[in-house]
């Protein structure tokens, strides 16, 4: 295993160690296999926490459990030879015999009869030309990087750009930080995530009255969708209950819309959709209204026009959606919260670029990641699938649009292993 951000089972999302960054999916939808529900569960009941089901828990528990549940597993399997390096592989090539061979962060080569790329999200693209050309401790790109939060005084004034779950965090890691200062958290719609019930188990028994059909319009979808949440509104179930049993379709019904169709619902529609679909833990949505009410919060509905810095601080210049107003905003530190990208030219390891130079990799043409075939093998530029190069991530959300969430990552992950094994002269 080659893994460049060092600790095993963490990534961006379970590295924190912040206790107020929380799951955004209760504690019984988290075990590392659907045919476990109560792993997790389990481990935190062993681990002395008296955590229910319905319970949104702090994500380095998260991490804690994934790292003991692999090292468990590796305990089991003692005629495996287990390695893990903290490297990263910056190119693959084939080579001779049917094999790969990766060059690495370390300048050596390794060579491998078969290769999973199991790489999260790539970071978030630039908002506004302008704010790259801003100085590194008044833009902050990405709001995961260690020195993020570097000598922000706890008065600063601060610009988070987009207003959804990265938003949340943010706000949380300000707050922990004892900062007190004014945020304005600004997006193109102004939209934020929507709650999960407090008490979001066992699953409702919401079912649609048939089945949902396969329309080749979006409007039409949409409308069934309506429709559908209406009703159950009506027969006494919450409107989330239509989520929950539209999430096992929505693949189906994502590969059933022409790319025309699908270009319409990314301009105009994804917004909507992440709201509904991808809720925050309660606790998250109380302590972002709480900033709001005590005036430290102001989130916005705009559009960037300008940055520049106005001596060590920034002027933020920005046309207000609703009333069109110009603004000038005067603030010390611009968060790019806008949410990661999953377009290649993007990826800032540049594995996929090389990969995409190479005519290794097939690129969805809407920005959405890579095609693979069904056994989870990377197309190349033909559309032509490479024996032995595998890829499970987020960046199947090109095919399965549901592809972020651990759920159906887990699923994901199992096939490719299981297509790998399956594979001739099997290791």
């Amino acid at each position: 295993m080659l893994n460049s951000g060092g600790a095993i089972a963490r990534g961006l999302a379970y590295g924190t160690r912040s206790p107020n960054h929380l799951l955004n999916v209760p504690v019984a939808r988290m075990s590392w296999t659907a045919e476990q529900p109560n792993d997790f569960f389990n481990w935190l009941q062993n681990q002395g926490q008296t955590f229910h089901g319905h319970d949104f828990v702090r994500r380095s528990y998260y991490g804690d459990y994934l790292n003991d549940t692999l090292n468990a597993h590796l305990q089991h399997r003692s005629d495996l030879l287990w390695q893990s390096k903290h490297e990263t592989v910056l190119r693959i090539q084939k080579a001779v015999g049917e094999k790969f061979a990766l060059w690495t962060s370390e300048g050596r080569w390794l060579t491998a009869d078969r290769v999973i790329l199991a790489l999260g999200n790539f970071a978030p693209k630039s908002p506004h030309h302008s704010l790259d050309a801003l100085p590194k401790q008044n833009y902050v790109a990405d709001p995961w990087q260690p020195d993020a939060y570097d000598s922000l005084s706890t008065d600063a004034g601060v610009c988070i750009i987009g207003t959804g779950l990265t938003m949340l965090d943010v706000l949380v890691s300000l707050r922990d930080g004892g900062h007190r200062g004014p945020v304005l958290a600004l997006s193109r719609r102004g939209l934020v995530p929507l709650a999960h019930r407090s008490n979001e188990l066992p699953p409702p028994g919401w079912l649609p009255s048939g089945p949902w059909p396969m329309p080749a319009e979006l409007r039409h979808l949409f409308r069934q969708v309506r429709r559908a949440a209406a009703q159950a509104v009506a027969d006494g179930f919450d409107w989330r209950d239509v989520w929950v049993a539209i999430r096992a379709k929505t693949p189906q019904l994502w590969q059933a819309l022409p790319e025309r169709e699908r270009a319409q619902f990314l301009r105009h529609a994804q917004i909507l959709w992440d709201t509904h679909r991808h809720r925050a833990a309660p606790a998250s949505i109380r302590s972002m209204k709480h900033a709001a009410e005590s005036g430290k919060l102001t989130i916005a509905a705009g559009r960037i026009l300008h940055s520049e810095t106005e001596g060590k601080r920034v002027r933020l210049r920005w046309r207000d959606r609703k009333n069109q107003q110009v603004h000038d905003l005067i603030v010390d530190r611009i968060l790019n919260c806008s949410g990661p990208s999953s377009r290649i030219a993007d990826d800032r390891s540049k594995l996929f670029s090389a990969l995409d130079r190479q005519q290794m990799l097939l690129p969805c043409s809407l920005g959405l990641g890579v095609k693979v075939d069904a056994a989870y093998r990377l197309l190349d530029s033909s559309g032509t699938p490479q024996e032995g190069l595998y890829y499970a991530g987020p960046l199947l959300k090109s095919q399965h649009w549901e592809a972020t969430a651990v759920p159906e990552l887990r699923l994901h992950a199992e096939a490719v292993a299981r297509h790998c094994l399956s594979e001739r002269n099997p290791i």
